[in-house]
């Protein structure tokens, strides 16, 4: 049996079902056929459509209305749908994922100064540790995994750990940066993900070549589609048209032409109140 394909709106319809519709004109004294496109009246009913899933609602005519007309088409906000509405959806992703990396970083940061400040301290724990466990034998210098790690920990001065943490501190800054300035769809944060993350993909390459382990090739995978999404889908260096045509694109697949295109404005004739009939849940999308 054939794949099905994925239903259009999807990302619409789930902002919808957490957010709440977006409609307009539900509280307006008068309607025009100019509004027919928004908001309708047929049979004491008011159908008002959502701005983003483009569904139409149900609601009871206003008894005392708090506005006497729909506001125009300059002074309605459109709310993100379409392609901006899915590319939203994908920066927030990659803004969770920098999150975690800044926790990540801020813990290791945290790590490092506790090791520069209590080396000493926790080198004879560690040793006495590492004594009742093998008996004082040559194999705790042959120790692998977390007691491994902490082991050669300790090889390194104070002062190498200051700059470990310090280090660790910085890039936790930045990557919380992008991770802002991705949540709230700046075009900068785009801009400096897209090199903090080329320029650790050589060095992730290097690693790999060192050994090849899980983690550091999920990690790599992630950060060349990212990179690669951000120059392609979001026409960062003037990549395929650049910012004008990013721009453009959001206007005609999020805009109003596209809010006309999903649902065309009816003639007058149609746009008049409907009839007693059994077409009229037709307005129902």
């Amino acid at each position: 049996m054939s794949r099905k394909k994925r239903p259009d709106g999807r990302y619409e319809l789930f902002t919808c079902a957490w957010r709440g519709h977006e409609l307009v004109g539900g509280q307006a004294a008068v309607l025009t056929p100019a509004d027919a496109a928004l908001v309708r009246d047929a049979d004491g009913i008011r159908w008002c459509r959502c701005l983003r899933c483009d569904a139409w609602l149900a609601v009871p005519i206003p008894e005392d209305p708090t506005a006497e007309r729909v506001p125009g088409r300059d002074q309605i906000s459109l709310p993100l749908r379409g392609p901006a509405l899915r590319d939203r959806y994908v920066l927030r992703l990659i803004a969770c994922d920098r999150a975690i990396h800044v926790a990540i970083l801020t813990f290791l940061a945290v790590a490092f100064i506790t090791f520069a400040t209590h080396n000493r301290a926790l080198h004879a724990d560690y040793q006495n540790i590492m004594n009742a466990l093998n008996g004082g034998g040559a194999a705790a210098t042959r120790v692998r995994g977390i007691l491994g790690y902490l082991r050669k920990a300790f090889n390194y001065t104070p002062t190498h750990l200051f700059v470990l943490a310090g280090i660790c501190l910085a890039y936790a800054c930045l990557e919380g940066v992008e991770a802002v300035g991705l949540w709230f769809n700046r075009r900068w944060a785009e801009y400096l993900t897209f090199v903090a993350t080329t320029l650790l993909i050589p060095y992730e390459i290097y690693e790999l070549y060192l050994h090849v382990s899980i983690l550091k090739s999920v990690a790599f995978v992630l950060n060349v589609l990212v990179a690669a999404y951000l120059l392609w889908a979001k026409r960062l260096f003037g990549v395929h048209g650049g910012h004008a045509a990013e721009v453009e694109r959001k206007q005609a697949l999020g805009g109003w032409e596209a809010l006309d295109a999903a649902f065309p404005p009816p003639s007058p004739a149609a746009a008049a109140p409907v009839p007693d009939t059994p077409d009229t849940p037709s307005l129902v999308r």
